[in-house]
């Protein structure tokens, strides 16, 4: 048997079968879309056409598969929903997550709500990213569109649905939406009465790992899949690129290195503290029994380097780049706000900063002293959850800001911390197809022999370099804080 996993993203969907060594037997299948923005602040994707091209994905890998697929799983970009009327059609575009378009309903709801009752409640603190802010901004602005929704469904339950199974999400992709009580783990009744929404307009939500339904047999052939193939709960894709890592025991954590740097950890019971509320630090449920996680994040990531490349690189690839970039700390100080920052301070406004600059500063020092601000970013936000008792040994890292050994080397220096590269390509896909093969055999995915990879390559921080760094740090801190401050 062969178990299929789908990664819904924001800019493409990709699908990968494995098989019961947890190994991938087919290439990646993948289909690109784009993010609509039909005014200042929109972001949206035609939901019909991110359906479309998951099943396109999933035929494609279904059909190269070696061995019948016994059950599908999804790993889905979070927040992002698709209201759906009672004919099962689309009734507008999804707001994705970096629509900003609820700011002002953001701020009334939080103001009248209360901040801190809604972060014991979902684990997150206020953010235009969330379903909650985006479904107000909908009745406000398009009421008969959520009067006559059905259902709003995220990407995952809409994949569900349009296999014919029942609507369904995993709980880390139902904390994403600021709707869900992560006390009790099921829709709040608070705040869905605050917003006038009944608990049946949303999918059901089920631990990750949970057999749905079966596919229909006409739907299957259609996808050329074999009958009796199994839908089951997968989740946020964060969690599951975790997990499709190898990360899943307390002390380890994800970090992807994509075009935002984010770091997962695996906690081992719910943590709600003073600390990670006013750092806007979530608390949430991680894809295994009992199992929690957070999110650190900066928006700036890899995207800084194809920015760097574009403006500065005269023609050279991005390994000759790299390859100029000095072995010692920088002499820079680099505030990586190129984009709005992620956590802790969800600023908007201050824009990036570089300080240090001297006529005699190269190239690759400039290129390193700006790589170095998005390390220190993180490790701010290491800091804090480290503060609050989420205590870090060992990073698997994963993404685009991984395929060159320096920029890993980078990160361990700065982060003071061993970072593991598994040679794992799709990591959501993986860790979906984890989730539907433990469905199916009926055994917990931190028991599978081969949850984490072989060949994995372990960059260890330089002993010379972690005081160098460590002070760096201190000066990055003080650094941020006044150049915030310039900017209020």
């Amino acid at each position: 048997m062969s178990y299929l996993g789908i990664d819904i993203g924001t800019s493409s969907c990709k699908a990968v079968v494995f098989n019961a060594k947890g190994q991938a037997v087919t290439q990646r299948a993948v289909r690109n879309y784009a993010v609509l923005s039909p005014a200042a602040g929109f972001a949206e994707l035609d939901s019909a056409l991110v359906i479309k091209s998951c099943h396109e994905v999933i035929a494609e890998a279904a059909q190269a598969a070696p061995e019948p697929v016994a059950a599908i799983c999804a790993s889905s970009q979070g927040e992002a929903f698709t209201p759906i009327g009672t004919d099962g059609k689309e009734l507008c575009h999804a707001m994705v997550s970096s629509d900003s378009r609820s700011l002002q309903s953001m701020n009334l709801f939080t103001a009248e709500f209360g901040s801190e009752r809604l972060y014991r409640i979902t684990g997150h603190t206020s953010s235009t990213l969330f379903s909650l802010f985006k479904l107000l901004w909908l009745k406000q602005h398009q009421p008969q569109v959520f009067a006559n929704a059905w259902k709003f469904l995220c990407f995952e339950d809409l994949l569900a649905f349009s296999l014919g199974v029942e609507p369904a999400m995993g709980w880390s992709l139902a904390g994403r939406t600021m709707l869900f009580d992560i006390n009790t783990h099921g829709w709040s009744h608070e705040i869905l009465e605050a917003i006038g929404l009944a608990p049946d307009k949303l999918a059901t939500v089920l631990p990750s790992g949970s057999i749905v339904g079966r596919i229909p047999d006409q739907q299957a052939s259609v996808l050329g899949l074999p009958r009796g193939v199994k839908f089951v709960t997968g989740g946020h894709d964060q969690t599951l690129g975790a997990l499709g890592a190898g990360v899943c025991h307390p002390g380890e954590a994800f970090y992807a290195s994509g075009s935002v740097e984010c770091i997962c950890p695996v906690i081992p019971g719910k943590i709600l503290t003073e600390e990670l509320f006013r750092n806007n630090l979530c608390t949430y449920d991680f894809p295994l029994p009992e199992s929690w996680t957070s999110l650190a994040y900066c928006l700036t990531g890899s995207n800084l380097l194809d920015y760097f490349k574009n403006t500065f690189g005269g023609g050279a690839d991005y390994d000759s780049l790299i390859a100029e970039m000095p072995t010692a700390p920088s002499s820079l100080q680099v505030l990586p706000y190129f984009t709005p920052s992620g956590t802790p301070h969800f600023d908007q406004t201050t824009p990036a900063c570089i300080y240090g600059m001297r006529m005699t500063t190269s190239r690759g020092e400039l290129l390193k002293g700006m790589l170095e601000g998005v390390a220190l970013e993180m490790k701010l936000n290491l800091s804090i959850l480290e503060a609050s008792g989420i205590h870090i040994d060992q990073f698997m890292a994963a993404g685009g800001g991984c395929t060159n050994p320096q920029l890993v080397q980078l990160k361990a220096d700065v982060l003071n911390k061993p970072l593991s590269c598994p040679p794992v390509k799709e990591c959501g896909c993986r860790g979906a197809a984890l989730l539907a093969q433990s469905a199916i055999e009926n055994i917990s995915v931190a028991e599978l022999p081969h949850l984490r990879s072989e060949n994995t390559q372990c960059f260890k921080p330089r002993a010379e370099f972690a005081e160098l760094y460590q002070a760096k740090f201190q000066q990055f801190c003080h650094f941020s804080q006044g150049v915030r401050k310039m900017f209020k």
